[in-house]
């Protein structure tokens, strides 16, 4: 206990996904001929994210969105149309979710039900 853990994942709810679901675009990346080591399996959101790093343990002291590269969001929307219906959600669009966290407890030895849901009962928490 007391470790420090630091995370940066792919933001599903990025806006560019946001405008891509808008215009009926997919937002899931195409295959990769390295299989499942070529991409990501599963994208998370800030509150997934948060939710699972509590389930493990840890309690976060710092956490935001940002963009790492070109956002193309407005290719898919128009972004001006969008900015009051997102306005609330402003801090939760970037590319890429950071999160910095304490280990306060010990980590459970089963996997949430939320986030499997094909595993045997005995190892999920429900």
């Amino acid at each position: 206990m007391g470790g420090t853990l630091v995370v940066t994942t792919p933001n599903v709810t990025r806006l560019e996904n946001v405008t891509r679901l808008i215009s009926g675009e997919n937002i899931y990346d195409p295959y990769s001929g390295y299989g499942p080591y070529g991409r990501h399996n599963r994208e998370y959101n800030r509150h997934e994210l948060v939710t699972l790093i509590q389930f493990e343990g840890f309690d976060v002291t710092e956490m935001f969105t940002a963009d790492v590269h070109e956002n193309r969001a407005a290719v898919y929307a128009k972004l001006s149309y969008l900015k009051d219906k997102l306005e609330f959600r402003k801090n939760d669009l970037g590319q890429y979710l950071f999160l910095k966290a304490t280990n306060t407890s010990r980590v459970s030895e089963k996997v949430p039900s939320w986030l499997y849901r094909s595993l045997p009962p005995e190892k999920i928490c429900q």
